[in-house]
């Protein structure tokens, strides 16, 4: 039976939520209070929170739904008005728009005991109380900027913004500019303000990981693939001390291959990592590559953990622009004085403009806080409300796009207000929040606890498929072609993977964006990627479980080998 559900917000997640009860049948109605679509990817000179140049950290293939491919020759990373023109291509493919009530704020949403939702929303003709039978709040993590207090701050006679405010180079042009932090936002602003303003300096309280956005001429994250991820993490991609005895036994176990899994390493990173740095046109180019990278292993090396063990900042411009002089890096702020900020370390600086990139709170203040704050069945379910209340796109990868995760979520919730599939016990859930816990705090040790939203993107991914019955096995692999085979073990990690089998597949189309997809893994790479796949395969059996492999598919072939890639 149909059911009427209301979806919190018309970003990628309430968008492809919306599509997916429609796929099922079900009436969605659609809320945003915004004029148009987009959600934080819509720029507005004042209720935004984009600024004009900002362009999405994930490429088009990786980003993009996984029944609605990105242009093929769209393969650097868009810019966000590139973005939200493909969410209205994709919302005009599927007839979204007729469902979603623009200009129209959600002002509560309350449980009635009857177990319906009655749903209290705002717009130009006044308040209106609907009833639902489910809910998807769809509005995400980065709607309410985080603003940070600091000792003497309402003393300063300077500007302040958060990055939710900075739209231009226009406004820190000719100005002495702080900015702090370097997340995602941060690295991109303080690439932009060193460009254009008179001087700037970038306050940071710790190290940061952080990767270049282009590699190669091509986005670094077709990188992310299920070849590089098939490995048990402990074998590479964290260095948690609990760790150690796994990586003794590994070692001593395996201690001649591990020598090729060196070399091979060795070749990769000379012929494809530092002769790169080197070609360049002028010697003050290739200076200016070495600075970068070493200033990029420094902060590697002061934030505490490895690339996998924390967000990532995937952009190393703001790096750049350090190691070229045209930004300064200073420590965490101690206090403002009146014009002067002054830091950490004793030194000071006098700023005309202060720039907070200090992220966003995780907020939704429609929803009582006991429901929004409590920690849900993989991010979507709370564990006492069951089925009828799903949290679509809440979760933050450290390396990864948020649109395909929601899209996974949305496809669950619609499947379970269908019926098709259902959620288990309370019992079972809670054990799996308490497993995802315990996974975050082992493998993302470096946040220190931070980031609640934080997940592992390809095992999530793959979590979520496998509660779908859309993650395929190998036996549904060893029916394609060997093309197919390849590239979908070493091409990027695509959400139409995902299409293959399963409720609403599309092979076709799935088949067409792995197999067009680049492999971007060089020879070397996927020569040791492969044999430590292997290995890891190798030590479980021999081991037990708690070898297991990173990533895993049903019913796995021994026969594929590295000769097939």
């Amino acid at each position: 039976m149909p059911k009427r559900v209301a979806v919190v917000g018309a970003g990628p997640s309430g968008l492809v939520t919306v599509k997916e009860l429609l796929d099922e049948g079900h009436e969605p109605t659609c809320f945003d209070r915004a004029p148009d679509l987009g959600g934080v990817f819509r720029f507005g000179e004042l209720d935004g929170v984009v600024w004009k140049s900002c362009r999405l950290t994930s490429s088009p293939l990786l980003t993009s739904f996984s029944d609605f491919p990105a242009v093929p020759h769209q393969l650097m990373h868009l810019s966000a008005a590139e973005y939200v023109e493909y969410l209205g291509r994709y919302c005009d493919v599927f007839d979204l728009r007729r469902h979603i009530r623009f200009e129209t704020s959600v002002e509560a949403v309350r449980r009635d005991p009857n177990g319906t939702w009655l749903v209290c929303t705002r717009d130009a003709s006044g308040t209106h109380d609907l009833r639902f039978d489910a809910v998807a709040i769809c509005s995400g993590l980065h709607q309410h900027p985080h603003v940070p207090t600091f000792p003497g701050k309402e003393t300063y006679t300077g500007t302040v913004l958060h990055s939710a405010q900075y739209r231009r180079p226009s406004q820190v042009a000719g100005k002495r500019v702080l900015v702090v932090g370097a997340g995602e936002s941060g690295a991109d602003v303080t690439a932009e303000v060193a460009a254009h303003a008179a001087e700037t300096v970038l306050s940071l309280r710790r190290g940061v990981a952080v990767q270049a956005r282009v590699e190669l001429g091509k986005p670094r994250d077709l990188q992310t693939s299920r070849l590089m991820n098939s490995a048990a993490h402990w074998v590479s991609q964290t260095r948690n001390p609990a760790d150690d005895h796994k990586r003794r036994v590994y070692r001593r176990t395996f201690l001649p291959f591990l020598l090729v899994d060196k070399g091979l390493q060795q070749i990769s990173r000379f012929f494809f990592n530092f002769l790169p740095m080197l070609c360049a046109a002028d010697l003050g180019v290739i200076r200016a590559n070495v600075r970068t990278r070493k200033l990029s292993a420094r902060l590697l090396q002061e934030s505490g953990g490895t690339f996998n063990e924390q967000f990532g900042t995937k952009d190393d411009r703001f790096v750049r622009a350090i190691a070229t002089g045209r930004c300064r890096r200073v420590p965490g702020i101690t206090r403002f004085e009146g014009t002067r900020v002054v830091f950490d370390d004793g030194s000071s600086f006098t700023p005309d403009l202060v720039i907070l990139c200090t992220g966003f709170e995780t907020r939704t203040p429609f929803v009582d806080e006991t429901l929004a704050m409590a920690p849900r069945f993989l991010h979507t379910f709370h564990t006492e409300i069951g089925s009828s209340l799903g949290f679509i796109g809440f979760v933050r990868p450290a390396f990864g796009a948020i649109p395909p995760l929601a899209e996974l979520q949305a496809r669950w919730f619609a499947l379970i207000q269908s019926g098709r599939v259902a959620l288990p016990s309370q019992a079972e859930m809670q054990r799996s929040i308490d497993d995802w816990r315990r996974f975050r705090a082992h493998f993302f040790r470096a946040v220190k606890g931070r980031l609640d939203h934080l997940v592992e993107y390809t095992p999530f991914c793959d979590e979520l498929a496998e509660r779908i019955g859309c993650k395929p096995a190998w036996s549904d692999i060893r029916r394609e072609s060997r093309r197919f085979q390849r590239k979908f073990m070493a091409g990027p990690f695509v959400a139409a993977q995902y299409r293959l089998v399963g409720p609403h597949a599309k092979p076709e189309i799935a088949r067409a964006v792995i197999e067009s997809a680049p492999v971007v893994h060089p020879l070397p790479d996927r020569l040791y990627l492969h044999l430590r796949w292997k290995l890891s395969r190798m030590l479980c059996r021999l081991r037990g479980p708690e070898f297991a492999p990173k990533l895993e598919l049903a019913g796995h072939d021994s026969r594929w080998s590295a000769s097939r890639s």
